[in-house]
């Protein structure tokens, strides 16, 4: 009989330590699944103080057996209650949960210094062991640590997935067998002459081992995922190779529209159909993870990522509706921009043609007026400079209109400031233009050459067309951080100005680089343009 009690016992601690094993092996590095090895643990001690108890042959023995024993029946109740509490997520002060072990320390305490009160066990010999008050207190104080370790778990099943839930009813089962077992050898129900509570652990051991191997109890433990997702704005559903849901937070059902109740049972084959039901927009891959846009009826769009590893699947779907609306609006916004860039641009030749041939047109008239002057007073020679004159600068106006219309004026060609300032006023015959420069033009200036001169050309246009003027004066001036361009007329002005096409060409150039420009007249009083651009 020894020996099959001894068999028993080496085939439970072998169960026992088997399901630890697993544990340490698949589960996740949790502070829970470390506290349900030490409860399996203190298991293996008392099932080889049995062992120990059935080959000692004196008092002596039987004391090391009961210690060795004692120390699993003492604490193996802190362990599970501590296991539950973490597992089951409740917030408890870290004082508060020690004082299970307290407890426990005390009754193993009690039973270290029975020899001096003999309250744990009235009388204790190689033949006969009796209990004592403390014993019962302690069996007791176990029973209570159990029950309420088990109520924590299947209070926390509701917030969990059917997965878990099974996974927790086969733990809660893996302890309340052995102490089933314990009851009815305490009470005498089952008449024994031995303890057959540890082989109650026997039956634990494979309740462990299915919960591991077939619901994947601690492989993917809800701590490992409930504070982290179940408040995010995005769904997030795992599930198993067998498409059972390991997890699943309620942003997820919100998204995909399954009902609150049907969380607890949803499947991956659940998911695929409801992505079916939807139309597809478009589809990626990042990586290892699968993208798709979906819109479903209500003409949201979602984008459903997929994460599949060796043991598991996950979705991830987040309503980018927002999004795609504000890329619409955006793609709106370009073509529109595009389009008002284009006819920027058309402006922009309109403007240059209009000052090329407005100068050059009015440039042409006055070397006629003065060819004709000339030959009136049969001054052949300087007649026939001033139509040479004429042929050059239409010459040059007609290239310019060919730049200007093709659009192959590059800010390359433009000269520097002083050199087209003096090029402009060195055409003008009718009248004298004299120009003035203060300060040192740079070559670093130069990109503010073809501003100032079409500004300058079309004052020239101005004056000779309108102005009526006798001469005109130029004055450029170089400025640390900017520059200023001042012409004048003393022509017959004008009482009230209107910015034209001339006039607001000139304005649009000069604010196009941040400079101002300023325009006064009075009748009699000639034609000021005062204009200031920063410098770089």
């Amino acid at each position: 009989m020894s020996l099959i009690l001894g068999v028993l016992y080496i085939l439970v601690i072998g169960a026992v330590t088997v399901s630890m094993a697993v544990l340490l092996l698949k589960g996740q590095r949790e502070k829970a699944n470390y506290q349900y090895v030490g409860c399996q643990t203190m298991v293996v001690l008392w099932c080889v103080s049995q062992i120990l108890i059935l080959l000692s042959d004196t008092t002596a023995q039987m004391v090391g057996s009961y210690l060795v024993g004692n120390v699993g029946i003492c604490f193996v109740g802190a362990f599970w209650l501590h296991f539950a509490i973490t597992y089951s997520e409740i917030k408890i002060p870290v004082l508060l949960r020690r004082v299970p072990y307290v407890l426990s320390a005390v009754h193993y305490g009690i039973v270290l210094t029975n020899p001096l009160h003999h309250l744990y066990y009235t009388s204790f010999s190689k033949d006969a062991v009796v209990h004592g008050i403390f014993f019962y207190t302690n069996v007791v104080e176990t029973y209570v640590f159990v029950v309420v370790g088990a109520v924590l778990l299947y209070r926390s099943v509701n917030r969990k997935n059917s997965q878990n839930a099974i996974a927790r009813g086969l733990v809660i089962g893996a302890m309340v067998v052995p102490v089933i077992f314990n009851l009815f050898y305490l009470t005498g129900v089952v008449q024994s002459s031995f303890d057959i509570t540890p082989l109650g652990f026997g039956i634990s051991g494979i309740l462990v081992l299915v919960a591991t191997f077939r619901y994947r109890f601690m492989e993917v433990n809800a701590t490992a995922f409930g504070d982290i997702l179940s408040g995010l704005q995005d769904g997030v559903g795992v599930f198993d190779k067998g498409g059972n849901a390991t997890f699943v937070n309620a942003c997820f059902g919100v998204l995909l529209e399954f009902p609150k109740e049907s969380l607890q049972t949803i499947s991956m084959d659940d998911v695929v159909e409801c992505m079916e039901r939807m139309e597809s927009v478009e589809q990626s891959f990042e990586g290892q993870a699968e993208r798709v846009l979906y819109q479903n009826g209500e003409g949201k769009i979602l984008q459903i990522q997929r994460y599949e590893q060796t043991k598991t699947v996950a979705f991830v779907v987040k309503d980018v509706t927002e999004y795609y609306e504000l890329v619409h609006k955006t793609r709106q916004l370009a073509v529109s921009n595009e389009k008002l860039a284009l006819e920027q641009e058309r402006n922009r030749i309109a403007q240059q043609v209009h000052d090329t041939a407005g100068h050059t047109l009015t440039m042409l008239q006055s070397y006629m007026k003065l060819a004709i002057v000339a030959n009136e007073q049969e001054q052949r020679q300087e007649a026939a400079e001033y139509l040479e004159e004429a042929r050059t600068l239409a010459s040059e106006g007609i290239r310019e209109l060919r730049i200007s219309i093709n659009q192959l004026r590059q800010e390359g060609e433009a000269p520097m400031i002083t050199q087209g300032i003096l090029q402009l006023a060195n055409q003008v015959k009718e009248i004298p233009v004299e120009v003035t420069v203060r300060g040192e033009d740079k070559e670093e200036y130069s990109y503010l050459g073809r501003v100032c001169y079409d500004c300058v050309r079309e004052s020239i246009t101005n004056t000779l067309k309108y102005g009526n003027a006798g001469k005109m004066d130029i004055v450029l001036r170089f400025f640390k951080e900017h520059l200023e361009l001042m012409i004048a007329d003393d022509g017959k002005g004008c009482g009230n100005i209107t910015d034209n096409n001339g006039l607001r060409g000139i304005r649009d150039r000069v604010e196009g680089q941040g400079g101002t420009v300023h325009f006064s007249s009075e009748d009699g009083q000639g034609f000021l343009t005062v204009i200031k651009i920063p410098l770089r």
